[in-house]
């Protein structure tokens, strides 16, 4: 285990990545509920840092989820280059299943930050604008029903944000479920 540089020996870049790393590591384990004071503590350094650095806590669970926004966006444009648009399809929605259940920031701050923030709105659409580019693939290929469409998996990952309590084995059962019922 490497000792983190001391908070004063950080530039301003290092300082919000270290305000970042620790608060997505302490929210996906812990939830949003964290107090600051609690945040703080763990990242080492006085409240008022975190808030010099990344803003108010709403701000620091927006950069979080708009990062985590982001990762989506990027996992489900890689599976545009991948030879079985299927098989990258089950891939990456089990992977998506995993961060659901995994993540409590995910589980809970989702919807909420996107309500007061335009960066997250613009994050997560360009999420699900590449969500619906896997599936239209996959359905080019001949891999999906007709009738089988990227909000199938939309509402598998929503459900799985509010139940996340079912545990991954459960949650992977649902996603498998929903895509037997998409497959051509």
């Amino acid at each position: 285990m490497t000792i983190p540089a001391p908070w004063s020996d950080l530039t301003a870049d290092e300082k919000r990545a270290r305000v970042l790393d620790v608060a997505g590591e302490v929210f996906a384990r812990d939830g949003v509920d964290v107090p600051m004071p609690v945040l703080a503590e763990r990242i080492g350094v006085g409240v008022g840092s975190i808030y010099r650095q990344v803003g108010t806590k709403d701000d620091l669970i927006a950069q979080l989820v708009v990062a985590r926004a982001r990762a989506l966006r990027e996992r489900f444009l890689a599976t545009l280059d991948e030879p079985d648009p299927w098989a990258a399809l089950v891939a990456a929605t089990h992977a998506t299943v995993d961060d659901c259940i995994e993540d409590a920031l995910s589980q809970t701050a989702w919807d909420e930050a996107a309500s007061t923030s335009e960066e997250v709105r613009a994050a997560r659409a360009g999420a699900t604008d590449a969500l619906a580019q896997m599936v239209e693939r996959a359905r080019a290929a001949g891999a999906l029903r007709d009738d089988a469409g990227h909000e199938d998996l939309r509402l598998v990952f929503c459900a799985l944000r509010e139940l996340a309590g079912i545990g991954p084995r459960a949650a992977h059962r649902l996603a498998e479920l929903v895509l037997r019922g998409m497959r051509a």
